[in-house]
């Protein structure tokens, strides 16, 4: 044993991290310019990109959160991960759009149809929700080692924590510095195949132990467990956090996450054409809603078997989950493996969302602002310093944090709030700036308020004798934390928009034309709105709305993965009743 781990293990980790890092560092030649650094060039094909969008969304904060929040609260904890689960049919559409964006970087698409106010506005919300977003990362990368070490309930536990999580953020922030997202698509697809395989390796042996029983002992184990008390561990639905409004309201508020992951252009981009833009955001992202039954499975499993032991579970013992039952169920070899694959896994994840924060930062401000006349290589400096930095402030975040689901939650929702303006922005021709700014206050005024001051919204509503908002803030206090930040920036959106001056008609028209133009039709680009998209392709445009007729590879495809996604929930429910 070394350090808690046996020496097999470490073989397996050190040769498999050499491995990336040489991975890395050969990345740099196809990173050494700000557009090879940031999209690859454009140059990977489908399966590159599934992989790619798969290994970017899916971190060791899916699985260890999954099973985190399953041993928390049963079943349920499976919308840890698939809170993003009905926003797969509507990657089918987002990703042609954004393609033909032909940006960058996001901020990009805020400063052609906003101005540059909004894309300062876009980068600060975005940074904000992406620190936190990295902070779970790492959260869940060092709970998941500690708890493969034995070292997540030990007098020395902290210590521990603080020592693994500053290793594990230095090694993935050399391996972004050298290789960009070069090195995250590659890094991607090695990983997102170890992690499909090893997500359901560990189920079999967590079911058949002697204190699980199969699926049958299991259930037995979580309905006793239940009784007596208001959470089903059984149910997928839970009153106290995932219940069935705040499962509804997840469906409409995960496409505007989407919009708003500044990561979106890479995923939906970096391909050759729209079709791997389309395979990857949606079939990547299909793949995880599959692995995340496994991980709920095994949360489950591990969940009897801790009450079957009489352990105590608290938020420590929930977090430390995973890393505790694939030290419990694997072998040496497989162990190493999984360690591997989880490092692989924050080193891709982390890697994507370090190059493309600070892209945001080098392309939408340095440039624009500090240095116009900047070389192209000066903003490739500027693009790895800042994602050094970015990577540091997420890891004192990370320290100050040590809630895995609650910072998964809060930045799912956080990017909601500028997404809501993505998604205006596309749809409706009239929107502008100020409702840009009004939609984002707003939205991020109301999070604010609901997440922090629920208890004097309560009593407000009382004193205020609002006995329908006082009923759905005691009963549905989570679902309103959702839904009313998103009813605020719609409605601020549109009230900021028609209060003042509509858009410069000719910029609206240059993007809506840019949007609906196919990419390899570029001679298309300066024809007039009307001509590039003619009544016979349109589908809606009363109000100042603009939404055309879908295609037919549209409609399948977006019929296809909604039946997908209906399967998933649908097998989890059959599982649950074996």
């Amino acid at each position: 044993m070394l350090l808690g781990l046996e020496v097999t293990i470490w073989i397996v980790l050190l040769l498999y991290l050499v491995g990336m890092l040489g991975l890395g560092w050969y990345s740099r030649r196809r990173a050494g310019s700000q557009s090879g650094y940031l999209i690859g060039d454009r140059r990977f094909g489908s399966s590159m990109m599934v992989m790619h969008a798969f290994g970017a969304g899916t971190n060791p904060g899916d699985a260890a959160g999954v099973i985190s929040g399953s041993v928390q609260t049963g079943a349920s904890g499976v919308w840890v991960s698939w809170l993003w689960m009905f926003g797969t049919p509507f990657y089918w559409l987002i990703a042609p759009l954004v393609r033909r964006m032909r940006c960058l970087t996001l901020a990009d698409y805020f400063e052609e149809r906003f101005g540059r106010g909004a894309a300062a506005l876009y980068i600060l919300v975005a940074s904000v929700g992406m620190v936190i977003c990295l902070a779970s990362v790492l959260l869940a990368t060092t709970s998941t080692v500690q708890g493969m070490m034995g070292r997540a309930t030990t007098p020395d536990a902290d210590a521990w924590f603080l020592g693994i999580l500053i290793v594990s953020t230095l090694t993935f922030a050399i391996y972004c510095y050298w290789g960009g997202i070069v090195a995250a698509i590659r890094t991607d697809f090695i990983q997102g195949l170890m992690m499909i395989v090893l997500s359901f390796m560990a189920v079999p042996a967590a079911l058949n132990m002697p204190s699980v029983g199969g699926f049958s002992g299991m259930r037995e184990t979580l309905a006793a467990a239940s009784q007596g008390s208001e959470n089903n561990l059984l149910s997928i639905f839970d009153p106290n956090r995932f219940d069935w409004a705040v499962v509804l309201l997840l469906c409409i508020q995960a496409p505007l996450s989407a919009m708003a992951l500044p990561h979106l252009i890479t995923v939906c981009g970096a391909g050759r054409t729209e079709w791997e833009g389309r395979m990857g955001f949606a079939g990547g992202n299909m793949l995880k809603r599959i692995c995340t039954i496994g991980w709920a499975i095994l949360g489950l499993a591990w969940l009897a078997h801790l009450i079957q032991q009489g352990v105590e579970i608290d938020n420590q013992v929930a977090d430390a989950a995973f890393g505790d039952s694939i030290r419990a169920l694997l072998s040496p070899v497989a162990q190493g493996l999984m360690l591997a694959c989880i490092m692989a896994a924050a080193m891709s994840s982390g890697n994507a969302f370090q190059v493309t924060v600070a892209g945001l930062f080098s392309e939408n401000l340095y440039r624009r602002y500090l240095h116009p006349t900047a070389s192209d290589h000066q903003a490739l400096m500027v693009t790895k310093v800042v994602g050094l930095v970015y990577v540091l402030v997420s890891l004192l975040m990370a320290m100050a944090m040590r809630n895995l689901v609650v910072a998964i939650m809060a930045y799912f929702t956080i990017l909601a709030l500028v997404g809501i303006s993505t998604a205006m922005g596309i749809l409706w021709r009239r929107m502008n700036q100020t409702g840009m700014y009004v939609a984002t206050i707003m939205a991020g005024g109301v999070y604010v308020y609901a997440r922090f001051d629920m208890p004097g919204a309560i009593e407000l509503a009382e004193r205020l004798s609002l006995n329908s908002l006082w009923y759905l803030l005691i009963h549905h206090g989570p679902a309103v934390n959702i839904g009313a930040p998103i009813a605020a920036g719609i409605l601020g959106g549109i009230v900021g928009s028609l209060l003042t001056r509509p858009p410069d008609p000719e910029v609206i028209e240059r993007f809506f034309t840019k949007i609906y133009t196919p990419i390899g039709q570029e001679d298309r680009l300066n024809l007039r709105l009307d001509q590039a998209v003619p009544a016979s392709q349109r589908w809606i445009t009363w109000g100042g709305l603009w939404i055309v007729k879908p295609t037919r590879e549209s409609w399948i495809g977006f019929l296809v993965f909604l039946g997908l996604c209906v399967a998933c929930v649908v097998t989890m429910l059959l599982l649950l009743r074996l």
